[in-house]
């Protein structure tokens, strides 16, 4: 799925440098990362926005918060149906600006019902 993707620069909510630990060999790796609307994905180098070496599908998200669980400082984990992802920022306030626009996107919307509406 992820090497159909490819990122339109008016999509970009938020890029920049993250560690991703792999998902076979658990080793970190330093990755580009770029946030749009519907996906946060990963890419080796700065710029690239066709065929991510990771995208992950907000809407499928469930969570995404500080991975005091890592063992790494500035941590954060997002937490997909069948993974969950280790990511490390640079600074605390980086991690902070990721945790909060990742989250923003996650949001589902929700039905709004009128009050004057009457149900039988």
């Amino acid at each position: 799925m992820s090497s159909q993707i490819t990122v339109h620069r008016d999509d970009i909510v938020k890029q920049g440098w993250l560690i991703k630990k792999s998902k076979f060999l658990g080793e970190w790796r330093r990755r580009w990362f770029v946030l749009t609307p519907q996906y946060l994905c990963s890419f080796k180098a700065e710029g690239e926005l066709r065929n991510p070496t990771e995208a992950i599908r907000l809407r499928e998200c469930h969570c995404v918060k500080t991975a005091d669980d890592c063992g790494k400082e500035n941590a954060l984990r997002v937490d997909a149906p069948n993974r969950v992802f280790y990511l490390i920022a640079d600074t605390s306030e980086d991690k902070e600006q990721w945790i909060g626009k990742i989250g923003q996107l996650m949001i589902r919307r929700t039905v709004m019902v009128d009050e004057r509406t009457e149900f039988d």
